[in-house]
């Protein structure tokens, strides 16, 4: 069923209210970015930037991006499994950015003590690995 924007678009007081829910929103879960005025600060934050209507997007380009899903997340997949490139290809970025050396530091640690956690679809109980 298509969605009728245009009376919404034409009520500015609904859209405003609109706006401010989907900033309420926002700020409860978490979607929060450090201001550029206390940027070491987690004390000081805004919300992320966000659209509140969907984007139309011309159907060339998305069946462009479907066909180039399944390779773009093998390259990720390759990507996030090479230690040595991401150290290398991160290491301006981990010197600078504090969050992203904590997620780097966090990776190492992983890759060290080994993955512990259960993929999926299977019961981690005390009993052992078992198919669910």
């Amino acid at each position: 069923m298509a969605t009728n924007w245009g009376s919404l678009l034409q009520d500015e007081q609904q859209l405003e209210e609109l706006a401010r829910q989907a900033v309420d929103r926002a700020l409860a879960e978490g979607v929060l970015l450090r201001t550029s005025q206390e940027p070491t600060s987690s004390e000081v934050v805004s919300y992320a930037p966000f659209t509140l209507f969907p984007s139309l997007v011309p159907s060339a380009l998305l069946e462009q991006a479907y066909a180039v899903q399944m390779d773009f997340n093998l390259l990720v997949d390759a990507v996030s499994q090479n230690a040595a490139f991401l150290e290398q290809t991160l290491s301006s970025t981990i010197k600078q950015d504090d969050f992203t050396a904590r997620l780097f530091h966090i990776h190492k640690q992983v890759l060290k003590e080994g993955i512990a956690q259960c993929c999926g679809a299977t019961d981690c109980s005390r009993e052992g690995k078992k198919h669910i």
